[in-house]
């Protein structure tokens, strides 16, 4: 079964409990209190990628754009796999498990889009709910993918519902009342599934969606009913949910939440005069990753990474890494529990080019792979294309 978990090696389980242990130990500081850069910077992507997940032994999934087509790729100790696609034109990865398996979309032979479950080398086709597509966003550690998919039988082709795929079925989960679709974009690893919800009439611009958590065999909101424009994004295994909700001055725009206990936390943003930010993921010590917009100008992108505790607040990612190494961190989508941190990097301004990064402790132990390495591994995948994009 493509579902069955692959064993790590015995050596690398023992180095990473060191490096946890060790990372578990630190307070992060906030930016005014850093002496020394807090974090290295690790490319683990090829130009134009973006990175979307990271699982506890520092591997990073994600997606990389290269000649008109975008595919999902995986780094690893082993190194860097580009994974393909069902038969058709573009792939995504959108999460990776400890075991190594990645789920996502990618394009069908017959043009449609498709969730997958990457495993031993090859993509499986997750199917749908009876409708054209489908979508994979989560995997946990007992190999229980969440996503949303088409029924066929919805008026609107456009909304999708909310999905859990085990042991080979996929099952929808629902929406609240009245509600035309929903989708589930976080599973942990003692099967709480978040995501949202729409519910009510169909408006325009923005039909309105809810966070929600899918739990005793119904949907949740996790806000009041006026919570609009809202969604989970991400649950560590001790329930707590990040996401986004419209606090916002911004029109159309939102700001990061942690949600702990029943009670929802706004967790601000970086840059009051561009008021926006998003949180993407929450590790097992509580600590946040997200993106946040910050004042745009020719030299730098409109939006940065950002990193969350409750000790430190929320703190500009840029500021914990060398400003002399010339990246700007724009983006930081996951946190293992060895704080290690899965991000898009770009260099050369708002024009610049980008590349997946991996963020490591400088107190942590460096795992192999450098820039050098990476070009030398991207040269080698050239001419031999490979594929191989929780409780964290």
């Amino acid at each position: 079964m493509f579902l069955q978990p692959a064993i790590k090696e015995a050596g690398m389980r023992l180095s990473h409990l060191s490096r946890l242990f060790f990372a578990a130990t630190l307070a992060i500081p906030g930016a005014a209190a850093l002496a020394d850069p807090l974090y290295n910077v690790t490319v683990v992507g090829g130009l134009g990628s973006t990175a979307t997940d990271i699982n506890r032994y520092g591997d990073v999934v994600g997606s990389v754009t290269s000649g008109g087509a975008t595919n999902g790729f995986v780094y690893t100790s082993s190194g860097y796999a580009v994974l393909g696609t069902l038969g058709g034109l573009n792939s995504f990865a959108n999460a990776i498990n400890d075991y190594g398996l990645v789920v996502g979309s990618a394009n069908t032979l017959a043009g449609e889009t498709h969730a997958y479950v990457y495993s031993g080398g090859s993509l499986h086709d997750l199917g749908t709910l009876g409708g054209s597509g489908s979508v994979a966003w989560d995997i946990n550690n007992h190999g229980v993918i969440v996503g949303s998919a088409n029924t066929g039988a919805e008026s609107d082709s456009y909304y999708q519902q909310a999905f859990r795929y085990e042991g080979g079925t996929m099952t929808g989960l629902g929406a609240l009342p009245g509600g035309a679709g929903s989708d589930a974009y976080a599973v942990n690893n003692k099967g709480l599934i978040g995501g949202a919800s729409y519910q009510g009439e169909i408006t325009v611009p923005e039909y309105p969606f809810y966070a929600v958590e899918f739990r005793g065999g119904g949907v949740v909101p996790i806000g009041a009913s006026e919570l609009g424009n809202s969604a989970i994004y991400a649950l560590n295994d001790y329930g707590l949910a990040v996401g986004g909700i419209p606090a916002s001055s911004f029109p159309h725009g939102s700001h990061a939440f942690l949600y702990e206990g029943g009670v929802i936390t706004d967790l601000g943003a970086l840059d009051a005069t561009v008021d926006d930010s998003i949180a993407w993921d929450i590790n097992r010590l509580g600590q946040v990753v997200g993106t946040a917009a910050v004042t745009l100008t020719p030299d730098t992108y409109g939006y940065h990474g950002f990193l969350y505790d409750g000790a430190g607040g929320m703190v500009d990612l840029n500021t914990l890494i060398d400003p002399a190494s010339g990246w700007e961190i724009t983006d930081a989508h996951g946190i293992n529990g060895a704080q290690q941190i899965a991000a898009t990097a770009c260099r050369g301004g708002m024009f610049g080019d980008c590349y997946a990064v991996r963020l490591d402790l400088v107190s942590a132990v460096p795992e192999p792979g450098s820039w050098a390495m990476l070009v030398f591994g991207l040269g080698a995948l050239s001419l031999r294309r490979v594929r191989r994009p929780g409780a964290r």
